[in-house]
């Protein structure tokens, strides 16, 4: 993420399923990819030097120690740059590296490319189809069409993103992500994902759908397991008007992945319609410390780990703010980060839920929008 919070680029799942020989072919691929990351997380933990390394001078290393695992230089380049930004990432948020565990996925990705069409090992052919460089037992690869399932509301950017690729115009890295399989006798079936990360300017083009804002309030957002608060103030702090979007499906049924992040992007998407037809020029959210936390890892830190609910809740709370952030401009609107300390539990809060009779949650999102008045003064 760069400084202003916004992206380089914008993750579409695409789901789609592969069996028999060419199932095989993926869950190698994605095997020797692991085992790439893992040599190269284990040299990290014995030499400290490597933690100095940038980004570049790490993958000239990665492919000279993963080549006899991974016999494909842009896959090693992919595991290179997941594992180094994940490095990276858990220094600024202070955890020791020796705590760093591998999570339990199965993925290879290959990195943007404009000169070769966006992507060479992991290419879209269509909305409907792409063409992947997968590797046998022995290392040997060869090229597959998958299928895919695109979701209806990325139809036309995919269109868009192929167009500009075929003309050389802009690359995007793509991964693809094994979620679940089945061995069958004779037959292996796998549930996979296709992640392509398309450019937030073009994102921006395609998707936007408000250029100007209606008004000048401010939006404070509290972000909760199960909802988002929404409190709307104008410019001299006067509550203008509150609103709760829910998502309890999604903790009440136990939804994981892609289904319960769709139920809770449905939230986002109303909180932001709702807001930019109530005046709303500018989002004031709490400023998270793991915005850009690459969440294939888990990043333990003393008694915080996958298990800890706690730990589980500020990964989401943060995630969900990272989200919130990059799609408030497709509504107009801005987004200013503000300190949270103190908007859930002080006196101050007590006073302003006593004051306008509103609940914790939605007072805690007025003082995130009294926040975001004052920083944008400043």
């Amino acid at each position: 993420m760069k400084d202003t919070g916004l992206p380089d680029y914008i993750a579409i799942n695409i789901p789609f399923t592969v069996n028999g020989e060419e199932a095989k072919l993926v869950w190698y691929t994605a095997w020797f990819s692991k085992l790439c990351a893992h040599r190269l997380l284990n040299d990290v933990k014995g030499n400290d030097a490597l933690l100095g390394f940038s980004q570049a001078s790490f993958l000239k290393y990665a492919r000279e120690r993963c080549y006899e695992l991974l016999p494909n230089r842009r896959y090693i380049d992919g595991v290179a740059t997941l594992v180094h930004s994940t490095l990276r990432s858990a220094r600024k948020l202070g955890v020791n590296i020796r705590d760093i565990e591998l999570g339990q996925w199965l993925l290879f990705q290959s990195e943007a490319e404009s000169e070769k069409r966006g992507n060479l090992n992991i290419r879209l052919l269509s909305v409907n189809k792409a063409e992947v460089l997968v590797l046998n037992y022995d290392g040997a690869s060869k090229r597959i069409d998958i299928g895919l399932k695109t979701p209806k509301g990325y139809v036309e950017l995919l269109k868009v993103l192929i167009e500009r690729a075929g003309k050389y115009e802009v690359g995007y890295p793509a991964r693809v992500m094994v979620r679940g399989y089945n061995f069958r006798p004779g037959n292996m079936h796998l549930y996979c994902g296709l992640q392509v990360m398309v450019p937030y300017s073009l994102y921006l083009d395609v998707m936007r759908r408000y250029s100007e804002p209606r008004g000048n309030l401010i939006g404070g957002v509290d972000v909760n397991v199960n909802r988002l608060n929404l409190a709307i103030v104008d410019r001299y702090g006067r509550l203008r008007d509150v609103k709760t979007f829910w998502f309890r499906e999604v903790t009440a049924r136990g939804f994981k992945g892609v289904v319960a992040w769709t139920k809770i992007h449905q939230a986002i998407h109303e909180l932001l319609n709702y807001a930019y037809h109530h005046g709303v020029s500018a989002i004031s959210l709490e400023n998270p410390r793991t915005i850009g936390y690459l969440r294939y890892y888990w990043v333990r830190n003393g008694d915080r780990g996958s298990r800890n609910y706690n730990y589980r809740v500020s990964i989401f709370r943060s995630r969900t703010i990272e989200v919130i952030s990059y799609k408030a401009p497709l509504y107009a609107m801005r987004t200013i980060y503000v300190n949270p300390k103190g908007t859930t539990n002080s006196q101050q809060h007590d006073e302003v839920m006593r004051k306008y009779g509103l609940d914790r949650h939605t007072a805690s999102a007025y003082l995130i929008a009294l926040r975001g008045i004052n920083k944008q003064r400043k």
